[in-house]
C-alpha cells in the first residue's frame, strides 16, 4: 500500500500527481513537434536500406529479430509507428549493426 501511495505522489512537492505544478510532472498534451515524425521516418528508411543491403525481406528480418511480425517491420520502416526500444535492439542485432547506426542523425 505504501508503494502505491508513493507512486501517486509527486517527488517535487509531495502533492498528488494530478495537481502537481512542477514542470517535470506535466504530461505533454500537444501533438508531437514536426521533427519527431520526420526522425521516425529517417530511422525507418535507414532500417529498410540496411535490410535491403543485407538482401533480407521484411519477413526474414522479422524472423531474425526474435519473431517480430512482418507488419511491425513494415510500419517501422514506413515511419507509421513509433518503435519501442526493445524492437529497435532486436532489429539492430538481426541486421548485425550497432543501434546507433540506425538511429543516428544524418
Amino acid at each position: 500500500m505504501a508503494t502505491r501511495e508513493a507512486i501517486q505522489k509527486c517527488t517535487a512537492d509531495g502533492t498528488d500527481i494530478g495537481s502537481c505544478s512542477a514542470e517535470r510532472c506535466k504530461v505533454p498534451t500537444d501533438p508531437l513537434p514536426d521533427w519527431v515524425p520526420a526522425r521516425r521516418r529517417a530511422i525507418g528508411e535507414r532500417i529498410r536500406s540496411t535490410r535491403l543491403h543485407r538482401n533480407l525481406t521484411q519477413e526474414a528480418l522479422a524472423e531474425r529479430a526474435g519473431g517480430l511480425d512482418r507488419k511491425t517491420i513494415s510500419r517501422i520502416e514506413n515511419g507509421v509507428m513509433s518503435p519501442v526500444l526493445d524492437h529497435l535492439l532486436l532489429i539492430a542485432d538481426a541486421l548485425d549493426v550497432p543501434l546507433a547506426t540506425l538511429v543516428r542523425e544524418s
